[in-house]
């Protein structure tokens, strides 16, 4: 009763976050969108104009009102939601998350999940391992019956930080054909309430895509062979709720390119896919949190070191190179980082330079 009553006040925080007036301003919200894009753009004039701050504004005000469609307290939300979309369905509910399912618009292919809950581990770690798509083979499940599987997801740019094009391409079982997503991730961060908001979009192909209008190109984007290309619409909201615990929601509207999609493949997703990603997730961040220590203790040392003259100063200069570190529980870590005391700020950001490399774990 105590984890329940727990999980029912980290949602009702998140719904007051996102009912907040600054989240539903519009000049709000685009000061805020043109705040992260110039302080994660290295080069200013590149890939930003007001078009492109629009489109994100827009992106993620749409978003935001998808977070909202299940909230009780934005009777607005779901007055405008309810007119288009029918209701949320519970597939599961317990002390440490929910799964919502619902159908999109009658006529349409949409299908829409909605997963929420608490995990174990600062919201930095948390944002790696969402972000960081070179990571998804270690959490997201790896069913063989019904086959579902992650066969390559790989970065193809690196617009900016917080801002990022993936390649993620799945495995189904027959008679379907493979399915991939060209996914866009764009990032951005309300410190006031402890709150950062990633955008999961695909890609379309038929997408006319130059740097006016989208702030990237799509010259990494490969041609789809062989396979089927799905699009998404939706992202998840991390909030911090202590500094070793995270609340998320994760919502998604999905068109799987199926002329129909049966119950038992939504009883499936929801109820057994998405139970057993939970529990991978919530794994992957404990390595991840002790990962993270590892590197702080590293760059705390290597200061002191520093100070003391026991590290030469040519040392120090290339401190930024790559780095392997040794295995943590075994895994190993390889990092860009500097060799000073991290910051709050600075560890969200060089979360995204880490990479877990598979070893051998043991059981």
């Amino acid at each position: 009763m105590e984890k329940e009553s727990k999980i029912t006040q980290y949602r009702e925080r998140l719904d007051k976050t996102l009912a907040s007036p600054d989240l539903k301003n519009g000049e709000r919200l685009k000061t805020l969108v043109k705040d992260q894009l110039l302080h994660s753009t290295k080069d200013e004039t590149k890939g930003l104009n007001e078009k492109v701050i629009e489109k994100r504004t827009a992106e993620v005000s749409n978003f935001l009102d998808m977070l909202r469609s299940t909230s009780v307290n934005d009777n607005e939300g779901l007055k405008a939601s309810e007119k288009s979309h029918a209701e949320w369905k519970l597939k599961q509910d317990n002390e440490e998350y929910r799964v919502l399912y619902r159908e999109g618009p009658q006529g349409t292919p949409f299908h829409s999940l909605l997963v929420e809950g608490y995990v174990e581990g600062p919201v930095d770690v948390c944002l790696c391992i969402s972000c960081e798509s070179s990571l998804y083979k270690k959490w997201w499940p790896q069913s063989t019956i019904p086959t579902f599987k992650i066969i390559s997801c790989k970065c193809l740019q690196r617009v900016r930080i917080g801002e990022q094009i993936s390649l993620v391409r799945m495995k189904l079982s027959w008679p379907l054909s493979s399915r991939e997503a060209v996914v866009h991730y764009f990032l951005v961060e309300d410190f006031q309430d402890d709150l950062i908001v990633v955008l999961l979009n695909t890609i379309s192909d038929s997408e006319d895509i130059d740097m006016v209008t989208h702030g990237f190109t799509g010259e990494a984007i490969p041609e789809a062979e062989d396979v089927v290309r799905i699009d998404v619409v939706g992202g998840y909201a991390l909030q911090k709720v202590t500094p070793e615990r995270s609340y998320f929601r994760t919502i998604a509207t999905m068109d799987i390119k199926l002329d129909f999609v049966p119950p038992s493949l939504i009883n499936f997703i929801s109820r057994q896919l998405i139970g057993n990603g939970f529990r991978l997730y919530q794994k992957r961040d404990q390595v991840g949190v002790q990962s993270m220590e590892m590197l702080k203790v590293r760059a705390s040392l290597e200061e002191r070191l520093k100070q003391e003259g026991i590290l030469s100063s040519r040392a120090s200069k290339s401190d930024k190179a790559q780095k392997r570190l040794k295995p943590v529980n075994g895994i190993a870590i390889e990092a860009n980082l500097p060799s000073v005391q991290l910051s709050a700020l600075e560890n969200m950001h060089y979360s995204h330079m880490i990479r877990f490399d598979n070893v051998e774990e043991a059981r």
